[in-house]
């Protein structure tokens, strides 16, 4: 990982949690409490590679039906030229 933010220059990032979209053919996983560096001036989130094979290995299980979800979620989805603007 890196020791200083590729977007923004900033060398201090700090281990925290965040939440994960993993996105696979029309399937969205969402992984909560994933371990990242997230920069502190910008917030950008660097992730271990082996963290990311591990979700995608999950995703495939629970696609597959080898595995359940902790649960499931509705979301909406709506494309960006449809959002209502507000006045």
């Amino acid at each position: 990982m890196p020791g200083t933010c590729a977007f923004c220059g900033n060398s201090h990032l700090t281990p925290k949690t965040t939440r994960y979209l993993h996105q696979r053919h029309n399937e969205m996983l969402i992984v909560e409490d994933v371990p990242c560096l997230e920069c502190d001036f910008c917030g950008e989130q660097y992730f271990d590679v082996g963290v990311l094979k591990r979700i995608e290995e999950d995703h495939r299980a629970i696609a597959s039906h080898r595995r359940q979800p902790a649960r499931y979620v509705q979301v909406a989805v709506e494309s960006f030229e449809c959002l209502a603007t507000q006045p």
